[in-house]
């Protein structure tokens, strides 16, 4: 009697939703092109060879990842650690007494890095304090009304968000930013831009324990960011910050930041991003002065 075939085990895990194909497939060619750009980044010398290694891993693994995902049909890939609630972070910069739009002053100024203190839209502070309240307040009344009329307009309620942060209002900021998040989860740039606010409120917590949720929860947000848009450059340079800055992770930072000027070498960031890069590099690199040994006088 011949033996029975072995019945093919189909991979565990959660079938692909409608739609998600698509975006894995998209993941994987931007990955493999990453590769490609990321093996000349290297041999022009514009990486250095940890950053290449750690990126090259990452990316590979990643693609695999998402290869998988394509020909089993089933998404196996780790899924992100569980961010804190949206009502718990917004309740957190509710009390916090002063929103910093320019966080860790006296950090960044022994880096020598410039903080992402700027609006989403790229205005400076100056420019930002010669907007009068009451322009302000016209904006955000329009911006709301705008929303009133269509509720689901991701872009709208991006804008509204980053009014309300001219405004010094974080706490709508981030609700606002929630809002587009929930609109569509899989753009990159509301989960980026609420990780930029949680981080820009933690320096102003009064506790130990809402400044360490706020980072996590920033942290978090910037990591969701990446998983879902990978090409957008600047949740790198914003969570390269929060490495160097409030992590003192400078290896991390490096990474993010080289990913960033990869991604960007013109962009909005870029010459901020070198500043800190080098002052990042330099924590990195071993001190080589010698000191002298203590000479005796001779009696």
């Amino acid at each position: 009697m011949s033996p029975k075939p072995k019945k093919h085990r189909t991979p565990s895990g959660p079938r692909l939703p409608d739609g998600e194909r698509q975006q894995l497939e998209q993941e994987r060619d931007f990955l493999l092109r990453s590769l490609d750009d990321l093996e000349l980044e290297h041999e022009s010398g514009g990486i250095d060879d940890e950053s290449y290694a750690e990126l090259h891993d990452d990316y590979t693994a990643r693609a695999a990842a998402a290869i998988r995902a394509l020909r089993d049909g089933v998404d196996n890939r780790p899924e992100p650690p569980p961010p804190v609630s949206a009502k718990r972070r917004v309740a957190i910069i509710a009390a916090v007494a002063v929103f910093a739009i320019v966080a860790g002053v006296a950090l960044a100024a022994a880096l020598g890095a410039r903080l992402p203190g700027q609006t989403a839209s790229g205005n400076s502070q100056a420019a930002v304090a010669k907007t009068t309240k009451k322009e302000l307040r016209a904006r955000l009344i329009a911006l709301q009304a705008k929303v009133n009329a269509n509720p689901n307009d991701y872009q709208t309620r991006l804008d509204l968000a980053r009014a309300y942060e001219q405004n010094n209002d974080p706490s709508n900021a981030l609700k606002q930013s929630d809002a587009a998040i929930k609109i569509d989860p899989n753009r990159p740039e509301a989960h980026a831009n609420a990780g930029r606010l949680l981080y820009l409120s933690s320096e102003s917590a009064t506790t130990d324990s809402d400044r360490s949720t706020l980072i996590a929860s920033a942290k978090a947000a910037f990591d969701t960011a990446i998983a879902v848009g990978p090409d957008f450059a600047d949740t790198y340079y914003f969570r390269g910050i929060l490495y160097a800055l409030a992590l003192r992770d400078f290896a991390r930072s490096q990474v993010d930041l080289q990913n960033y000027l990869v991604r960007a070498p013109n962009g909005q960031w870029s010459n901020a991003a070198r500043s800190l890069l080098a002052q990042v590099t330099e924590q990195l690199t071993p001190s080589t002065t010698v000191v002298p040994p203590a000479t005796t006088k001779k009696k």
